[in-house]
């Protein structure tokens, strides 16, 4: 599927190369500076361990590096008739908490105090809906095949639910998003098939699949993210996502239940 796709791709460019080919005029492109904007990457768990909450600044177009991080803030998180967790600055932009386990169905509400400005943004845990299993699968297309991984769990009658499957190939975790809803599969057997990008996964690699029950905000900003990245399909015009937070922070904070499962592909 890779060698068909490549074949249409340069194609393609070979088209552009003659239909311009007598453009002579220089497009000089002048991209404004932007003011940076704010990124908090934060999940609470159901695990007792210590958690993590990741701040950064976007940076200009141009620049080589677009994630700078953020010192110096202060950063809790207080669950609704509950305590409050205060983070840590532990490396350059990760804060840590002490061990603390969330509690599915309490509010969370998380703050975040950098550069003089608050941040915050709420949070529900869902029940958790644990993985029944993994199962390697192939799906062949244009004289290729693929080998996938599909993951089995219940999704439980009457509740609306999130997910997000967090994937990590050989202890590395991909940067794709995974996100669905039960739109159409409330109360079934869900068979999710999760589509990998380059490169193919190969025998002896070891898959781990972690999947989190969101709630519905966190949902429409990943499911923002996976549409402008092109997961799932032709990429969307870049925007930025609406993230849960106010005072134009980008990122999400994220109450989930977590079960995890691995198998190393045949």
């Amino acid at each position: 599927m890779k060698n068909l796709f490549k074949k249409y791709y340069i194609l393609l460019v070979l088209i552009l190369t003659v239909v311009f080919s007598s453009c002579e005029k220089v497009l000089d492109l002048k991209l404004d500076n932007t003011e940076p904007k704010l990124v908090i990457e934060a999940i609470l768990t159901d695990l007792d361990v210590k958690h993590i909450v990741s701040l950064s600044n976007t940076a200009n177009f141009d620049a080589s590096n677009t994630k700078i991080p953020v010192s110096g803030a202060l950063v809790s998180i207080k669950e609704e008739n509950g305590p409050t967790i205060i983070y840590t600055e532990q490396t350059p932009g990760n804060y840590i908490s002490t061990k603390y386990k969330g509690i599915p169905g309490k509010k969370y509400t998380i703050t975040v105090v950098a550069n003089g400005i608050t941040y915050t943004a709420t949070s529900v845990m869902p029940l958790a809906v644990p993985i029944k299993s993994l199962n390697q699968i192939e799906l062949s297309a244009f004289g290729e095949t693929r080998k996938l991984v599909q993951v089995n769990y219940d999704d439980p009658a009457g509740v609306t639910n999130f997910y997000y499957n967090r994937l990590f190939i050989n202890n590395l975790k991909k940067d794709q998003f995974n996100v669905e809803s039960d739109r159409f599969t409330d109360g079934r057997n869900v068979k999710n098939t999760i589509f990998i990008d380059d490169p193919d996964l190969v025998t002896g690699d070891k898959v781990k699949i972690q999947l989190l029950t969101i709630d519905e905000n966190v949902y429409k900003y990943l499911f923002s993210i996976s549409q402008i990245s092109g997961n799932g399909g032709p990429p969307t015009t870049p925007a930025n996502p609406n993230s849960n937070f106010n005072n134009g922070a980008l990122g999400f904070f994220s109450a989930s239940t977590f079960t995890v499962d691995s198998l190393t592909i045949k």
